[in-house]
């Protein structure tokens, strides 16, 4: 496999080489990891900080050096996070109503285009809006909020999520481009498909709250209503208490809002209801190379998924995807939770910062 290094500063090409099986792809929406390449140089013209790009016929990714050591056989062995990845920074926020797109795509531009650091900014940076949706946020003063858990907690609340590509104008790479794109939905698996093997489920939770009942503060002057928000059948959210799509039986919650929380109660009962849905944690490995159906190419991160089992069925997500040796397989895992000790500890520590 061949993988060109380029410079971070101007996506200059600083290097090539072969990459052996021996690489590991790490994709996660949740915490940011590493992947491991051995590739076929005694030195690399590259640093911690450049770029190293993988162009295969079936897969592409960007990632950041993160290390660039020897091995004893005498290869190199590169470490990358996803180029995502750099947009895991804690940046100020304020409340915003519109476009959240355009929101997001500000947060970035704002530390990466037109910084008032030009040494900050990345001017092969190019962004894109390919999905729209309205919405409100209200946010306390001062406050801050890291950009890669703000596109998590969208991708659940909005449906929108960010992807990346490479920009070759006349034979040559000048830009990045970073797209809000749609969450991919309706992607429906069974636990006994002939593409999964080794299916391990841990559920944590196996009565999700499917209800979230909104009181008034006492200290509210205009809004003392109480407000109900159901998730349904079909993973979508409403306010109906008697649609057919209704869970039964009901597991709920309260909480309390006050007046500056009412414009986005329906994004916070969202929030709440995806969340305690997502309390679980359901690997396999998926056999892309053998897969005849259309639209399981469309099983990729941040998708949302419908997985049937014969004891439950599952509205869930797409949150970890590894390739190991090869794009023709790979491990999935759906939901939120995490099983590996190691990865535990990088949750529980991101959730703390």
């Amino acid at each position: 496999m061949e993988v060109i290094f380029l410079s971070e500063r101007n996506l200059e090409v600083l290097d090539y080489a072969y990459a052996t099986n021996d690489f590991e792809i790490i994709l996660d929406a949740l915490v940011p990891q590493k992947s491991s390449f051995k590739v076929n140089k005694t030195s690399l013209k590259a640093k911690i900080g450049d770029y190293l790009v993988v162009k295969d016929n079936n897969y592409f990714y960007i990632g950041i050096i993160n290390s660039i050591d020897e091995d004893s056989k005498g290869c190199m062995k590169v470490q990358t996070k996803d180029f995502l990845s750099k947009f895991d920074v804690t940046v100020p926020v304020t409340s915003f109503y519109g476009n959240i797109s355009s929101f997001l795509i500000g947060l970035i531009e704002a530390q990466f285009k037109t910084n008032s650091d030009n040494s900050q900014n990345l001017s092969y940076l190019q962004t894109e809006i390919e999905y729209s949706k309205t919405g409100r946020l209200t946010y306390d003063d001062d406050k801050t909020e890291n950009i890669i858990d703000l596109v998590e907690e969208f991708s659940k609340t909005y449906g929108l999520r960010l992807a990346y590509e490479l920009i070759i104008t006349n034979g040559r790479i000048t830009n990045i481009k970073v797209k809000v794109v749609s969450v991919i939905k309706g992607v429906v698996l069974r636990s006994d498909l002939g593409t999964i093997s080794n299916l391990s489920i841990s559920d944590t939770n196996e009565s999700s709250v499917n209800k979230v009942i909104y009181v008034p503060k006492k200290e509210n002057t205009s809004h003392k209503r109480t407000y109900n928000y159901f998730l349904y059948s079909d993973g979508t959210i409403g306010t109906s208490a008697t649609s057919d799509k209704r869970i039964v039986p009901v597991n709920f919650k309260y909480k309390t809002y006050s007046d500056k929380d009412y414009d986005s109660l329906e994004t916070k009962a969202t929030s709440e209801l995806v969340d305690s849905s997502l309390e679980h944690s359901i690997s396999f490995e998926f056999a892309y190379g053998v897969n005849k159906i259309q639209s399981l190419k469309d099983l990729t991160l941040g998708a949302y998924v419908e997985f049937i089992t014969p004891k439950k069925t599952y509205e869930t997500l797409v949150t970890k995807i590894t390739y190991k040796g090869t794009f023709k397989t790979a491990q999935l895992v759906l939901g939120e939770y995490r099983v590996t000790l190691t990865d535990k500890l990088k949750l529980l520590n991101r959730k703390e910062k």
